[in-house]
Order: C-alpha cells, then structure tokens, then sequence
C-alpha cells in the first residue's frame, strides 16, 4: 500500500467494520498503521487503479528470528466479495511478508488472528490459514471473540 492510498482503504474499512465510524478517526488510525512499516504491512488489492480491498499484518514482539505475526485486519468491498479476493490478499501477501522475513533471516513461527465468534470469517480463516481455535475472550470489542493460531507447518504450503 501506498499512502495515496490510504483514502481508498478507509472507505473500505467504513464500509466492512464497525469499530470507528467516523472518516478522520478512521483515517488517522490506518495512516498511523502505515506509517509503522515494517511492524506493520498493508497490501491491497487492485483492479484499473481501483482498490478492492486490503489486508494487514502486524509482527509481534519484535522482530524474532521466529517471528509471530497477526493478521490485524482483511476487508473486501461489499461489491467485490465472495470473488476469492480476500483469499488472493491473505495468500500472495503473506508470500511478500515471509520473503521479507527471509532477507533478514527470519522465518514465520505462527500466524494469530482474531475474529468475533458471531461471524463466519472463523471458516475463511480455517480454509485458508487452517488456523485453529485456542482460546474465546468473552465481550471484547462488540463481542465474544475467537483467538485462532496456525503454526509454521500449517502455513508451510502457503509460503
């Protein structure tokens, strides 16, 4: 991502997430993210210039020799879901991370993601990642949420 695209990517976020609603909030919030590369990555999808969706993944910890990184947030547009454009960001972007994590000798120990229990994106997670369920934090942000993990030989086909 770029940053002249952080405008597009806030409006998808408006569009797939409830958590700030305000545009400016927002947009402070992923202009933030983005500007703690590389703690912090945002890839996004395109077609004719136009953004489609994005996804973000976060190293936590440090930066390990076995890294732990958390996919922080995935959104589609509303028109462009159910296209396998979600799958395409999850699985060429981390391709981008772990080559990133290579050069400077690291490789990926586990992936975490989160996600509320009242959702379906547990099944793309498990689909994709094939990340398991290992823990529920109770009312967390609007709801119970999911803490799903997958480990270096479940995503080793990925990279």
């Amino acid at each position: 991502m770029r940053e002249e695209d952080i405008n597009q990517v806030t409006r998808i976020y408006l569009q797939c997430f409830k958590g700030m609603q305000e545009f400016k909030l927002a947009k402070k919030w992923i202009t933030l993210r983005h500007n703690s590369f590389p703690a912090s990555q945002y890839f996004v999808a395109t077609l004719n210039k136009k953004i489609l969706g994005y996804i973000q993944w976060i190293e936590l910890g440090g930066f390990r020799k076995n890294a732990v990184l958390e996919l922080e947030q995935i959104a589609v547009s509303p028109d462009h879901q159910g296209q396998g454009i979600g799958e395409k960001l999850v699985k060429e972007s981390l391709k981008q991370v772990s080559s990133d994590l290579h050069r400077r000798k690291s490789s990926i120990k586990l992936i975490k993601v989160t996600t509320a229990t009242a959702f379906e994106t547990e099944e793309f997670y498990k689909r994709v990642l094939k990340v398991k369920r290992v823990a529920v934090i109770p009312d967390f942000f609007r709801s119970d949420e999911a803490i799903l993990i997958a480990r270096k030989k479940e995503i080793s086909d990925l990279i």
